[in-house]
């Protein structure tokens, strides 16, 4: 579980999210910082280790129980940074037809036209959102490079954005963990408008800045809010209490009222076109389905259910064009993304343009980059990001962007399977699954389950998930278990408090979808989980001593009530799991907790990881399991590292998980 709010987004798994964590802090965000992570780990070790035979352990890590192993095992999984290329969209600058993007860096670039080189504008800096002045060459951004997790507002201006540019700060954070979150331009760029949330006071204030000074209103607000359009003199916010609890409101700037728009049920996303606000909403009462779309007119204040053409997934998103003419629809069907574009009528929006993604992808930070034409990022666990938009007039996909791999990794799995298992309570879960293209009759088996737990696994790019594909012919199977956002707020709920069990049921039921499938060998499954999902993955290994053979859990909660127990846990922390004054409840969940059950281990060997800065998950919980596992004799690789978080990564991490792997699969050959 991650602190909300960048206290606690979940990694994605946030490995997200990106993200697709709570407080809308984008895919873009966590993807980028994980692997400059990486990356940093990447070239500080590579130097350490020329010339020695065993691989070295970092100096900021410490480990118990890991074998010595050599460099030339595993230096094949290794490659320089360089040879993988990817890039996400930040923003459009629509007057000039340009873009924004990232690269594997995480800077900021511009791509004045398809397939042109990107042009670096922005050094030593990881943004978590860029907005492109209206009037292009010019755009503003957020960063945490002062303070970590604390993120300031910027200012970045030439005349021509092809230029080194200059920039300033704009944002004043005075409170003792303070955070700008999202931000605006007003129509004619003189000015944004932004949040500045306290996470300390858990209050937030919505300021406008003219570039000269800023000016804040609502600042007494609860909770944590967000603004997410603006429409002359009105301004959309979000408040947010939980992933599966989002409201909507109107600011009005003249009035200075604030009105509601939608408190019943899950406003997840909204938007001004036309006159009206448009909002996709979860669980309202109002909606015939689960996942369903409205329309207020700003003026007359009528509300209405907008219908929408024949559904292929779950909306994740609605952009309105410039125009308010055209809607851009972003679904997902099993993690899978598709986009499509509709007209909007008087209480329709109806088809435009059939869905135009072809293959198994997942879809980021769409735009409009015209009133006819959009950009959007595609990726997948084998496809580095890249960009192309889509001509709503000719139907044609131009490249903006391309990807590369390097050649170790290059061909190596297959297009990610969308799956469904059916739960033990009827319950359709599903997940999808990446298999080596080796011709091997049946494949070990690997089960990832995601941390949050109210995000989403999709099938992005994943070069861990490739090398362990590509050097052990394992298939891996990525999970969205109850819990999980994407298929309904009821879903999301469904693992709550009393029915955490639950969740790990679902993992005792994929077990035995497994074991009818003809190319998996069901004797050689293991199971690997980041946070919350390390949870999942220890209490089902403990459940399921006979089919789970080895357990990887990367800083994991492993005790409810340890978890329940910290300063930090909000309400939504307690809605999640349950109120930590219920001892019946918390008695219930000791019965689940890995570290309450050690006893009952049946010795499955476990890889474990521990970052001594994680502040979301008590470090005495998860030392004391080690030791409980430790003394029965259960084989346990353990890795403290000392300048780590809730995140624990490099390259000694990798090469010592592949090594942990490899090792069980060849022990398991013939049991």
């Amino acid at each position: 579980m991650e602190k909300i709010s960048g206290k606690i987004a979940s990694p994605r798994s946030a490995k997200v999210n990106p993200t697709v964590s709570a407080n809308n802090r984008g895919p873009c965000h966590w993807r980028i910082v994980v692997f400059a992570v990486s990356v940093l780990f990447l070239k500080v070790t590579f130097a350490i280790g020329q010339g020695t035979g065993d691989f070295p352990v970092p100096a900021n890590m410490k480990v118990e129980g890991i074998p010595a192993f050599k460099n030339q095992d595993v230096e094949r999984l290794f490659f320089d940074p360089s040879q993988i290329r990817a890039n996400l969209l930040w923003d459009v600058d629509k007057k000039n037809r340009a873009l924004l993007v990232t690269d594997e860096k995480s800077q900021i670039y511009l791509v004045r036209s398809p397939l042109l080189p990107p042009e670096k504008l922005t050094e030593d800096r990881v943004p978590y959102s860029v907005r492109v002045n209206p009037n292009g060459s010019a755009f503003a951004f957020t960063d945490d490079k002062d303070h970590r997790d604390n993120y300031e507002l910027y200012y970045w201006s030439n005349s021509d954005m092809g230029n080194k540019g200059t920039f300033r700060k704009l944002s004043n954070l005075s409170g003792k963990d303070e955070s700008v979150e999202s931000i605006l331009w007003n129509r004619d760029g003189s000015s944004l408008y932004y949040a500045q949330i306290d996470y300390d006071a858990k209050t937030t204030k919505i300021c406008r800045h003219d570039l000269t000074a800023a000016t804040c209103m609502l600042a007494g607000l609860k909770g944590i809010w967000n603004v997410i359009d603006l429409s002359e003199d009105k301004l959309l916010l979000k408040y947010w209490k939980s992933s599966s609890q989002q409201s909507l409101y109107l600011y009005d700037l003249v009035t200075q009222k604030l009105n509601p728009i939608e408190e019943d049920g899950n406003a997840t996303k909204g938007s001004f076109a036309s006159g009206r606000v448009f909002w996709i909403a979860e669980g309202s009462k109002a909606c015939v389905s689960d996942i369903c779309v409205f329309s207020k007119d700003i003026k007359t204040g009528v509300k209405k259910s907008i219908s929408l053409p024949g559904s292929s997934g779950a909306i994740q998103d609605l952009k309105p064009s410039p125009s308010g003419k055209y809607f851009l629809i972003h679904e997902t069907r099993n993690g899978i993304d598709n986009l499509r574009i509709g007209s909007l009528t008087k209480n329709a929006i109806v088809g435009r343009a059939a869905p135009f993604i072809k293959g198994s992808y997942v879809v980021w930070n769409t735009r409009w980059l015209s009133d006819h034409e959009v950009i959007y990022s595609t990726e997948n666990i084998s496809k580095p990001a890249s960009l192309q938009s889509f001509d709503l007039d000719s139907g044609r996909t131009t490249s903006w962007t391309k990807e590369r791999l390097p050649e170790q990794l290059d061909g190596k799995a297959s297009s990610p399977e969308p799956i469904t298992w059916r739960s033990f309570d009827g319950r359709d879960i599903s997940g999808y699954v990446i298999k080596p293209r080796s011709p091997n009759k049946q494949h070990p088996v690997l089960i990832y389950v995601h941390g949050g737990p109210q995000t989403i696994d999709k099938p992005v790019f994943n070069a861990q998930d490739l090398r362990l594909i590509a050097n052990l012919g394992v298939a891996i199977i990525h999970t969205n278990i109850r819990g999980s956002s994407g298929f309904g707020s009821p879903f999301m709920d469904s693992d709550n408090g009393a029915k955490r069990g639950d969740a790990v049921k679902d993992i005792r039921s994929l077990l035995d979808w497994i074991s009818k499938q003809s190319d998996f060998d069901s004797r050689r499954v293991y199971i690997r989980g980041e946070s919350y999902g390390g949870f999942v993955a220890l209490a089902a290994a403990m459940q399921e001593p006979q089919r789970i053979r080895a357990v990887i859990a990367e800083y994991p909660i492993v005790s409810v009530r340890g978890y329940l127990s910290q300063s930090w846990i909000d309400e939504f922390a307690k809605t999640e799991y349950g109120d930590p004054k219920d001892e019946g409840l918390m008695s219930d969940l000791d019965k689940l907790s890995p570290l309450n059950n050690a006893s009952q281990w049946s010795g499955a060997p476990i890889f474990l990881t521990r970052g001594k800065l994680d502040t979301r998950v008590p470090e005495k919980d998860v030392l004391d399991l080690k030791t409980q596992m430790q003394a029965r004799g259960t084989e346990v690789w353990f890795i403290y590292a000392t300048e780590a978080g809730h995140g624990v990564g490099g390259r000694y991490v990798t090469a010592a998980m592949y090594e942990f792997l490899k090792k069980q699969i060849e022990n398991n050959k013939e049991k």
